[in-house]
């Protein structure tokens, strides 16, 4: 932050009256799994511009459309993904782990790892998915170190990464896949 300070130092001091916990994933109060979102609000009016000439109840039956579509897309795609981790998640593992390929891992026990990047070395604990560099526990996705060091372990990557990047808590949290579905018969909504 103090580099901040030194490049502007009035952006500073506002970013640091609304405080990191508001921008920085690092302080965060709670994790936000690589999400950076803009407001609920803003994505859906985005998708309604058209919707908004229609009369409320057409417009009502639209969005409902809309959304089902998107459930179902979602879901199609969740049924269809064969890997212990959603495609996203699978995709930055590969590319962290090809970059983590060139590090040198120095074991200090068997949960335990100094990894050397020629840059900034990373300390990693498996058993506590902790890294030295803090991506691990922010991201709860290993980091490159960690994956050099799990790599090192001869461990399977996905015990590494936190529930939410699992296929399995993908398929539980999409309506149509659990005892969360609900659907709209002749007007009444009906838990399935």
């Amino acid at each position: 932050m103090l580099e901040m300070m030194k490049v502007n130092s009035v952006a500073y001091e506002e970013l640091m009256n609304v405080g990191p916990e508001r921008w920085s994933r690092a302080y965060s109060p709670v994790p936000r799994y690589r999400l950076m979102t803009s407001s609920i609000a803003e994505s859906m009016n985005s998708c309604l511009v058209h919707a908004r000439q229609m009369p409320i109840t057409t417009m009502v039956e639209y969005i409902r459309e809309m959304i089902q579509k998107w459930f179902y897309k979602r879901r199609t795609k969740a049924e269809k993904t064969r890997t212990q981790l959603t495609p996203q998640a699978t995709a930055l593992i590969k590319a962290r782990n090809y970059d983590s390929e060139k590090y040198t891992v120095c074991p200090i026990d068997l949960v335990n790892f100094n990894v050397k990047d020629g840059n900034k070395d990373g300390l990693v604990n498996l058993s506590e998915k902790t890294c030295s560099c803090m991506k691990f526990q922010v991201d709860k996705l290993p980091c490159r170190h960690a994956l050099a060091a799990i790599r090192f372990a001869k461990k399977p990557f996905g015990d590494f990464c936190g529930d939410c990047y699992k296929t399995t808590s993908w398929l539980k949290h999409i309506p149509g896949t659990s005892s969360l579905s609900v659907i709209l018969v002749n007007g009444l909504f009906l838990k399935v």
